[in-house]
């Protein structure tokens, strides 16, 4: 793993920060599966969402302890674990899990591609990022391969998926929302990536236990686990380095090339879901889908 010791100038090969857009573009493209099988196999997102925030902070707690790293709780860290926690991970991960039950993973996987999109949309009412037109562009296009899944009825198996597409792009809004406000700048100092990832994730399951309590969803895998509680077990353990990566890749390039990786998960998203869902899509469907990833190309292109 990467030296990040806090205040020391470091230089990257490009292939550093390359590897690690692949590797995350490749996992989050794989999870929307993970989570399909979950989720059809009858783990209710919230509890899926409480035991994935929890085990995968877990197994973060742990790689961080073997390597001599503690998390740190000052009223800093607090706030940054506590921020991110919700708007990344409580939130947006409880749209996610909900809808991607009522999507194919392709689809969901293309809406997640949104996440550039928004960064820049914010970055720009933020006043963080300058207008380009080239960038304008691409949000036009962008948007517009939106309206083709969306207001069609015959774009979509089902024509009430149409409300389930709308209420997904929440996850992808509030992703975005949390890479423009948590960027290298807002992190504590004297914190590397593990820790980070570690406690952010800790506490995102702290906000999601009670929702799941309250809602009576709560229940521990069973043993011998189901084949939705596998994917779940499968999905916390993998996050939990594509996490890291995450963290890591934020703090070497910026959040906006890490936002990048969305793109590389719908690939491996419509892949996974030909393959192993039998999925097929509408003529409207894929034109929508070269239409979303060019305006993603364009908000993207300089780099």
């Amino acid at each position: 793993m990467t030296n990040n010791t806090p205040g020391r100038k470091q230089a990257f090969s490009p292939l550093v920060p390359l590897s690690l857009l692949v590797l995350i573009g490749a996992m989050w493209g794989g999870f929307f599966s993970l989570i399909k099988v979950a989720i059809s196999d009858g783990v209710h997102p919230v509890n899926y969402l409480f035991w994935f925030t929890f085990l995968s902070g877990i197994w973060l707690f742990a790689a961080a302890t073997l390597r001599g790293l503690q998390p740190k709780y000052k009223r800093s860290h607090w706030g940054y674990y506590l921020r991110l926690g919700l708007v990344r991970f409580t939130l947006a991960n409880m749209i996610l899990y909900t809808v991607q039950g009522k999507l194919p993973v392709g689809i969901m996987a293309v809406i997640m591609s949104f996440v550039p999109i928004f960064t820049y949309s914010i970055s720009l009412i933020a006043k963080v990022e300058k207008y380009l037109w080239l960038r304008a562009a691409g949000i036009f296009v962008g948007v517009s391969g939106a309206l083709l899944i969306v207001i069609p009825k015959s774009s979509l198996p089902d024509p009430a998926m149409a409300f389930w597409v709308l209420i997904g792009f929440g996850a992808p809004l509030l992703h975005a929302i949390a890479y423009v406000a948590l960027s290298e700048k807002s992190r504590p100092a004297d914190a590397d990536s593990l820790t980070l990832s570690s406690g952010t994730l800790l506490a995102a399951a702290l906000f999601a236990l009670p929702l799941a309590i309250g809602l009576g969803e709560l229940q521990a895998p069973s043993f011998p686990p189901t084949k939705g509680e596998i994917a779940l077990l499968s999905h916390s353990c993998l996050a939990a380095i594509n996490f890291y990566a995450i963290f890591e890749l934020i703090r070497i390039a910026g959040p906006t090339y890490m936002t990048q990786a969305n793109f590389l998960s719908v690939g491996f998203g419509v892949m996974f879901g030909l393959l192993l869902f039998d999925e097929s899509h509408t003529i409207l469907v894929w034109t929508a889908i070269v239409f979303m990833l060019v305006g993603v190309a364009l908000v993207n292109w300089k780099r």
